[in-house]
């Protein structure tokens, strides 16, 4: 049985979703982040359709579409297309290609071409798309809901590769006449060489991991449902050594500040992570994505400086503008000397917009509707309320993934797992089902 997850709980596993129809794939990574839908006939696919959401600087989106423009036009169209034709009509061979190419990468003294590393791994993502869905056209694609929590993510894909309990012939291409057939080993085994070459490439020191490198990739292992490496790649992007550009013999590294904001996992890639993770039923793995993304440093200084920075300045610049309003102001009154009716004036002011900014902090970071089994601990900072809501959200979503379905046994859980949770969530000073919150314990 299908289950979708609430839409308020902000797990967004969608269902009928698929990439915007675009003729190439400079435009696909452009536009990766606007999947509209479209119907499937088929049964359901057990993937999961990764939101990546487009943000308002297109900076890194922008140099991904010129880059790979770039790459395009150095060849003409008929090789491109002959290729394509030549790779897909031969997925065997399109998957040597791909070792050659890591092992290359690996062998080479000198740092790895960002283009032809992120040609690659789009290369692999249409191959995964031909892996699970049996088409390698972008536009094609076909995502939908996973399955319920219970089952193995990677084992219902595969399941789901044999069509039927049978071999299935698939037309691998929009380019090839002659369809190919892929027997469900062949898929099993090409479905994991994917996974652990997208992996070996970006772990490579000579490969330089870029955002747009990291949501083709995370698009690729959750839809091939093998999310076992997503915490170490999420690890290496904030402080894998920068190998130098143009350097060799050998490759010179610089080292990153882990704590700078380019370096924060997106939230929509950590929550298509944690729903893998959830998928696999695999609770360690959760835990370390939780760590590597929204628990990350670089993420709570791009929290600090996306929603706070705005609110500072207008807060740092309130006594400057209280001060020169309030020196104005006196000149047009007689009933006091002017000096005192200025700084009686700043004094009401700024007592006024501490008071209101006080009062919005508080509510803000006390507010608790959202919480369902994870509560903050008493006593804890209300700025790390709010600089950690996120962190508090996804344990509180593996809670839910945990626990009982039925609200009236919250509770009753035992195990292992559970206490292993019990004891995570605890020593982040947050609260599992708190007491006095539960039902009939009011």
């Amino acid at each position: 049985m299908t289950t979708i997850l609430p839409r308020r709980a902000g797990f967004v596993c969608r269902s009928c979703q698929k990439l915007s129809a675009q003729p190439n794939r400079r435009q696909f990574i452009s536009q990766v982040a606007s999947p509209p839908k479209q119907e499937f006939s088929s049964k359901p696919r057990k993937t999961i359709a990764v939101p990546l959401r487009k943000r308002a600087t297109q900076t890194t989106d922008s140099a991904v579409s010129d880059r790979l423009a770039a790459i395009k036009a150095t060849k003409p169209a008929e090789a491109r297309d002959a290729s394509a034709a030549q790779s897909s009509a031969n997925p065997a061979q399109k998957l040597k290609d791909f070792e050659k190419f890591v092992a290359q990468v690996q062998s080479t003294d000198a740092a790895a071409d960002y283009d032809d590393v992120l040609e690659t791994l789009m290369d692999m993502y249409e191959y995964s798309n031909v892996l699970v869905h049996g088409t390698s056209n972008i536009q094609d694609e076909k995502t939908t809901t996973s399955s319920s929590h219970g089952e193995n993510s990677e084992g219902g894909i595969l399941d789901d590769l044999a069509e039927g309990q049978s071999t299935s012939i698939h037309n691998v291409s929009t380019t090839s006449s002659q369809p190919q057939q892929m027997s469900l080993s062949f898929r099993t085994t090409a479905a994991a060489t994917i996974s652990k070459l997208s992996y070996t490439l970006l772990q490579s020191p000579k490969v330089y991991i870029t955002e747009g490198m990291l949501q083709i990739y995370v698009r690729t292992i959750c839809q091939l449902g093998s999310p076992e490496y997503l915490p170490e790649i999420f690890h290496l992007y904030a402080t894998k050594p920068i190998p130098r550009a143009e350097s060799a013999h050998p490759v010179k590294y610089s080292l990153p500040w882990p704590k700078m904001p380019k370096y924060a996992i997106p939230i929509d890639l950590a929550e298509a992570a944690l729903e893998s993770a959830i998928l696999k039923k695999n609770l360690s793995l959760a835990v370390a994505i939780i760590d590597t993304t929204v628990g990350a440093p670089a993420f709570r200084t791009s929290k600090i400086l996306r929603q706070a920075s705005v609110p500072g300045l207008i807060l740092g610049a309130a006594p400057l503008v209280v001060y020169a309003g309030a020196d104005w102001v006196s000149r047009w009154q007689n009933t006091m000397d002017s000096d005192i009716a200025k700084y009686t004036a700043v004094a009401g002011a700024l007592a006024y917009i501490g008071t209101l900014s006080t009062i919005g902090f508080v509510a803000i970071t006390t507010y608790n509707d959202q919480m369902q089994r994870v509560v903050w601990r008493p006593g804890t900072y209300l700025s790390s309320r709010w600089l950690r809501e996120e962190e508090r959200r996804f344990f509180d979503r593996l809670a839910l993934a945990w626990g009982f379905q039925d609200k009236a046994r919250w509770g009753e859980e035992h195990g292992g797992e559970w206490l292993r949770l019990r004891d995570e969530v605890g020593v982040r000073d947050m609260i599992l089902d708190k007491t006095d919150l539960m039902e009939g314990m009011q």
